[in-house]
């Protein structure tokens, strides 16, 4: 990571800042609870700007405006060890005389998805809230040192409601418009009545040095997301409700049912635009369909009477009376999304400070007892920025259709870090191993995997355990932890080298990927297998015997050694990766001898006090083939009866479905949820089974399309806790580029790949896979007993070709190549 060489002083509203006291708590944190500041800087200068570079970042999010003009956002998430600084060039955006410089920045004074408070004496001396800005302002004739400190001002803001609802998505935003300084961003604003910032820095303890903020701040190391309005596809209802009882919003609206216009008036609504009228007690409720799961700010654009009230809510689904169904979350963490905005008088623009996805947005217009006029409704749409270079298209269509959905539900699911979805809780969760995978073929970024690998290594705990989610809240809240995870984090260090071939994240990542596997290394038993793994062993969200010596963590262990083994080489550490290699070998030979059940040619799902379980999964024998332990000879019995359809059983999850079934542990198997069917597919793929991967693809995942999605649910059950968009559903996208075009890396980089095409029932394929040399382009067709391939292999790179109708093996350099074979 590269180094940040501070100058200038974190700054945020005035308290009045003393020493540390000697002491565990820190009470400053709960003061400064969702509160949002502003921040000025005013600059004149005589001449023409030749350069501004500065470097910004706050301690919870910042927006950024120069001549009221909005630059950015920031920081990505991070946590606070390893605080980003965001670089911005000004210039473009100042000139000769006078200029202003803006900020809002919100404190969270709680921890929440992507935020992490602060701790040891930063906590106690400042608690949270901080604002950071370093960098000069360059003309001909002298240099202004545009640095934070004493010389800004702030202001304290009264629009947003503090003791609002919180959640893993941090606070609902109560607004009230007429509360906020109008036109603060532009210089002819008059900021003389605001406060001096007050500079974060007090002395340390017993002649310590000062203690300041964020002792280590780290350049951004992603690209910033982009911006762009999206307004919604149809207006759904425009209907009457009567006004509940206030006291919650949330209850409000769901108490709120629709009705026929009768006593308020609405214009017929065009996609989001209206005249509102209303009365006293009823109110106007539009709802609003965005066509498909979208994530960014909502935003409106508005004309009418002060203190006219708009209140809002959003979901990926609708009740059956046409509300929209809100998503309350994760049990205990999260709060129903309701927001409130109150105008001011006349016309006005306002989106929300905090992102989120939706489909569909509810609209409640209260108290517009003259018109108001709706200009516009819209998202403004958020997201990293990607190329489409990876590509796949073949005589199927809807293969293509099923592919172009797996990278939009993963471009989602991209932001400042990997999520698992935009709209529930947009944590980083490890499973992430699964998202990089499919962003390898249809996107081929390196960026925010490598800044991935890097904050999961941060979470490192001091026994080698990395967290199941990092950076945020689940990271620091030591309340539970998934250890396969961690196996997934080194398994995801070794294919980013295959990947992408940048070999300095491994000097940087090796010496923690040790402590991991000394962790695993600790709980092993006597018979070399994981025994009795503490915390909450996942596997996939499905009903797996997961007690005593579970198959699928061992199998999984086996293939992080392996990993591990390979980084270990790169390191030139051949010992290491001998007992590695060795280690692998042994626990790979003790589940091929205690986990599997001969009489039923299966492996178990688990082993308790040296007794096989009754339950089998396809997620267990999935793993033991995908990751090479189990010996070939035995995959034709697995594979009867793991894809014996009369014997599969889709389990209860145990979360949002705790209900029993029935379920025969002599005869029937564990169904894998769309998660762990990557890795049934890495196992079909092992074992030449192409046809039964592409039937898995096409009855599992059509039924998403059919049903009016163009994203992947987290689930085969569409229930109302489980997502609509979730990225680790997405394998059809590396799927059918990996196996079917056929495209694998062999050596780092794609320096050596093979193309090895899967044609199955298809009569043509072509595409593009990403490397970092350029992108693989690929064309078969096949007609009648002939086959054609059309491979352009980039500069630097081999490609070993090989021949879907014969065994021919043909290796090719650099350059267009047409090969043809007949049967």
């Amino acid at each position: 990571m590269g180094q940040f060489n501070r100058r200038a002083e974190w700054i945020w509203r005035p308290r009045g800042l003393t020493g540390v006291g000697f002491s565990t708590s820190s009470p400053r944190l709960s003061e400064e609870a969702n509160r949002f500041v502003y921040f000025r800087r005013v600059v004149e200068v005589a001449d023409a700007i030749q350069s501004a570079q500065v470097h910004v970042s706050a301690d919870g999010r910042y927006q950024l405006f120069v001549n009221g003009q909005r630059l950015g956002r920031g920081p990505a998430r991070c946590t606070p060890a390893w605080q980003y600084v965001d670089p911005y060039d000004l210039a473009p955006y100042l000139h000769a005389g006078r200029n202003v410089i803006a900020v809002l920045a919100h404190s969270y004074g709680r921890n929440t998805s992507w935020y992490e408070l602060p701790s040891w004496d930063h906590a106690r001396a400042f608690g949270c809230g901080g604002f950071f800005l370093q960098g000069d302002l360059m003309t001909a004739s002298e240099t202004v040192r545009l640095d934070t400190g004493d010389s800004w001002r702030c202001l304290t803001s009264e629009a947003w409601q503090r003791d609002a609802p919180s959640g893993s998505l941090g606070f609902m935003e109560y607004y009230d418009a007429r509360r906020a300084p109008d036109g603060w961003t532009h210089v002819d604003f008059d900021d003389t009545p605001w406060e001096r910032a007050e500079i974060l820095r007090v002395p340390g303890r017993n002649y310590a040095g000062d203690v300041v903020p964020f002792s280590a701040l780290v350049p951004r190391d992603i690209p910033y997301l982009f911006e762009r309005m999206h307004a919604p596809q149809a207006v759904l209802t425009c209907a009457e409700v009567v006004n509940a009882p206030d006291s919650n919003l949330a209850e409000q609206l769901t108490r709120e049912t629709l009705q026929p216009l009768s006593r308020c008036r609405s214009s017929t609504p065009g996609v989001a635009t209206a005249e509102i009228v209303t009365t006293d007690e009823c109110s106007v409720c539009l709802v609003l369909d965005f066509g498909e799961v979208v994530a960014g700010y909502i935003h409106f654009d508005l004309d009418g009477p002060a203190g006219a009230v708009v209140d809002f809510t959003y979901g990926e689904r609708l009740e059956p009376d046409g509300r929209v169904l809100m998503m309350g979350g994760i049990p205990g963490f999260d709060v129903p999304p309701v927001h409130r905005y109150i105008l001011r008088e006349g016309s006005q623009s306002w989106e929300r400070f905090e992102w989120n996805g939706l489909r569909y947005l509810q609209v409640t217009f209260r108290q517009c007892l003259r018109p108001l006029r709706v200009r516009a409704i819209a998202i403004n749409a958020t997201g990293y920025p990607l190329q489409a270079r990876g590509k796949f298209e073949c005589s199927d269509e809807l293969l293509n259709r099923l592919w172009q959905a797996g990278a939009k539900t993963l471009s989602l699911c991209m932001h400042d870090g990997y999520e698992d979805c935009p709209t529930r809780e947009q944590r980083q969760w490890m499973d992430a191993y699964l998202e990089s995978q499919i962003n390898y073929a249809a996107f081929g970024d390196s960026h925010l995997i490598a800044k991935l690998l890097r904050q999961i290594a941060q979470s490192q705990r001091p026994d080698g355990l990395t967290m199941m989610a990092a950076p945020g809240d689940f990271s620091v809240a030591s309340f539970t932890n998934i250890p396969d995870f961690c196996l997934y984090w080194i398994l995801a260090i070794g294919a980013y080298v295959r990947y992408t071939d940048d070999t300095a994240v491994v000097d940087e990542l090796y010496p923690s990927v040790l402590k991991a596997i000394r962790w695993f290394e600790h709980h092993l038993n006597h018979e070399d297998l994981l025994t009795d793994v503490p915390h909450w062993v996942f596997i996939d969200w499905a009903e797996l015997d997961k007690k005593g010596q579970v198959t699928a963590l061992n199998a999984q262990f086996v293939a992080a050694l392996r990993a591990a083994a390979e980084l270990a080489r790169l390191q030139d550490d051949e010992r290491d990766a001998a007992r590695f290699d060795a280690l692998a070998q042994r626990i790979a030979d003790a589940i091929n001898t205690r986990l599997w059940d001969e009489a039923r040619g299966v492996y178990a799902d688990a082993r308790r006090d040296g007794v096989l379980s009754r339950r089998i999964s396809q997620q267990s024998n999935a793993a033991v083939i995908a990751y090479e332990v189990a010996p070939r000879a035995r995959w034709p019995r697995m594979f009867e009866t793991i894809l014996d359809e009369r014997r599969l059983v889709l389990t209860p999850t145990g979360s949002s479905d705790p209900s029993p079934i029935a379920f025969d542990e002599e005869f029937n198997v564990v169904l894998a949820q769309p998660f762990y069917s990557h890795f049934l597919h890495r196992a079909l793929s092992k074992a030449g089974m192409h046809r039964e991967m592409l039937a898995n693809i096409r009855k599992h995942w059509s039924a998403m399309l059919a049903d009016g999605d163009s994203t992947f649910w987290e689930m085969w059950k569409k229930e109302s806790i489980w997502s609509t968009c979730h990225a680790w559903s997405s394998t059809p996208t590396f799927d059918l580029s990996s196996e079917i075009l056929g495209v694998t890396p062999l050596a780092p980089g794609f320096r050596r790949f093979r193309i090895a095409p899967q044609p199955v029932d298809l009569d043509w394929a072509r595409g593009a896979f990403p490397t970092p040399h350029g992108d693989i382009q690929v064309e078969w067709q096949r007609t009648g007993e002939r086959f054609e391939l059309k491979v352009d292999v980039p500069p630097g790179t081999e490609a070993e070709i090989l021949s879907p109708v014969s065994r021919d093996r043909i290796v090719e350099k650099a350059g267009s190549h047409n090969l043809i074979w007949s049967e």
